[in-house]
């Protein structure tokens, strides 16, 4: 028995060779720190014994200087 897939051909486009109008935003790799801290991740080593959501705190204390209003985590930090 085939799989869905065999048998049918696929376009394959790259990114590379497109081009986007810079009024609709900008390539990752031109966006200046500024442009990529609000949307960015943070690996956090927590300190042991350190609750998740303090950790949370202070990490947008921190990340509040930059502009960055918004902080939260996944899941569990230990």
């Amino acid at each position: 028995m085939p799989l869905p897939f065999e048998g049918k051909t696929h376009e394959v486009i790259s990114v590379r060779e497109e081009t986007t109008d810079e009024k609709y935003g900008v390539y990752p790799e031109k966006r200046t720190i500024e442009q990529k801290i609000p949307y960015g991740f943070v690996l956090l080593d927590k300190a042991a014994g350190m609750r998740s959501k303090s950790a949370a705190n202070v990490a947008k204390r921190l990340l509040s200087v930059l502009g960055v209003n918004k902080v939260g985590y996944s899941g569990t930090l230990e």
